[in-house]
């Protein structure tokens, strides 16, 4: 895993991937790339961006954004001109309470469904007079004077490439921002220190992303008690989860508090002999997986694909194991003259992953299997077969993994 931190809570922005082979054949998908689709703005107000990818975007396909109820007193300026942004400004907030509304994003095209998602939007409250001098080196709340790490952070439950992460801080209204990384990154690393290393990360991102620094810090700063599930971790590996308070409204983010660490370490995979250990979670309309072959020396295919694909395609013989490899090899052999089977990026050699994001009810399969240099079969096909059913998704031939997510509004 290289150096870029992951962040919490990131699943709900995941997107949307379609099967490589039938990319063709599937419809439009809009998905958004908001991080956990919440934007927090202070008083003081500003221009913001939520961000969205559509995936085989039709030729006549339209985005629009609609302010909800209530917002449209604060919320100014909303933009969906620039292909993948909404643009919009917050008015300052010079009331003493906090106030949210959220931003639908729309898309449409000729003979499909509406696609949406929202975004909320949540506003600090004007500060007080009667709040202490920021100046006071007696304030608790002087960013140049961080107070002791003021949170619980309590690790619930560990799997192989997961980890239920709950976050309590002891005042539900401070803003912070939660980190995971590889615990040997952060290890005798000084709070200071972390502090600058995670603001040049942050920068990189933001920039990446076509944003300032303080946008992109309202983006992950999060409120209240948080639980969620952090995935795509690796196997029989230790892991650090850090947070801290933070002011993003001066002219550069500033700590608030001292940094809260916790240590966690996943759990190993048993290697199958002489083959490929398939793992498969689900939540929701996702899943992950965790292919790990007994040796690092083999090509293997790790891909997946949907019981419509295959009927349209015309596999419709054969057990669901010899179908998928079917449409693979058939694939795989139409284009070898230009692209040899080893070149494919679902191709594998040692511990590999993939994941996406379901987009219709259907019965879905996850397959690996050792193959030779020609895309032929070299060894049995390692398989699971997921049912979504429009909302919900389980793994009929492998444990259910239970994702709990939660956030708890600022009192």
């Amino acid at each position: 895993m290289d150096l870029k931190k992951i962040l919490i809570f990131f699943l709900c922005s995941i997107a949307a991937i379609s099967c490589d082979k039938s990319e063709e054949n599937v419809n439009p998908v809009l998905t958004s790339t908001t991080i956990d689709d919440e934007i927090s703005v202070p008083d003081e107000g500003g221009e913001y961006s939520i961000t969205y990818k559509i995936t085989n975007p039709a030729d006549d396909g339209k985005i629009e954004a609609f302010i909800s109820s209530g917002g449209e007193d604060w919320i100014d300026n909303v933009d969906s001109e620039t292909m993948e942004v909404v643009k919009f400004t917050a008015l300052q907030n010079v009331s003493d309470e906090i106030r949210t509304t959220s931003i639908k994003v729309s898309y449409t095209y000729a003979g499909g469904e509406e696609q949406s998602f929202s975004v909320r939007i949540t506003q600090e409250a004007a500060e007080s007079s009667d709040n202490p001098d920021p100046d006071d080196p007696d304030d608790p709340d002087d960013p140049e004077v961080p107070s002791e790490a003021p949170f619980t952070i309590t690790i619930l439950g560990v799997t192989y490439s997961t980890a239920e992460i709950l976050i309590e801080p002891d005042d539900y209204s401070m803003p912070y921002i939660v980190w995971v990384d590889i615990a040997d990154k952060i290890e005798g690393v000084s709070d200071d220190e972390l502090f600058a290393i995670d603001m040049q990360i942050a920068e990189s991102t933001a920039s990446m992303l076509g944003m300032d620094l303080h946008g992109y810090i309202s983006w992950i700063t999060k409120n209240g008690e948080q639980n969620n599930t952090q995935s795509k971790l690796d196997p029989d590996t230790e892991y650090a989860v850090w947070c801290y308070g933070i002011d993003n409204s001066g002219s550069y983010p500033e700590r608030t508090t001292d940094i809260a660490r916790e240590m966690f370490t996943t759990e190993v995979l048993e290697i199958t002999e002489n083959g490929i250990t398939l793992d498969v979670e689900v939540t929701d309309d996702t899943f992950s997986a965790v292919a790990t072959p007994y040796t690092n020396d083999r090509y293997y295919n790790l891909n997946w694909n949907s019981e419509s694909v295959l009927q349209q395609e015309g596999f419709t013989e054969g057990t669901p194991a010899e179908r998928c490899y079917q449409f693979e090899l058939d694939y795989m052999t139409e284009y070898s003259a230009f692209y040899p089977p080893t070149s494919w990026a679902n191709v594998k050699q040692g511990p590999a992953t993939t994941s996406a994001v379901f987009n219709k009810a259907d019965t879905y399969y996850v397959f690996a299997y050792f193959m030779n240099d020609d895309g032929t079969l070299d060894g049995d096909i390692y398989i699971k077969t997921i049912e979504y059913d429009g909302n919900n998704s389980t793994v009929l031939d492998a444990p259910r993994m239970s994702f709990i997510r939660g956030d708890v509004a600022v009192d």
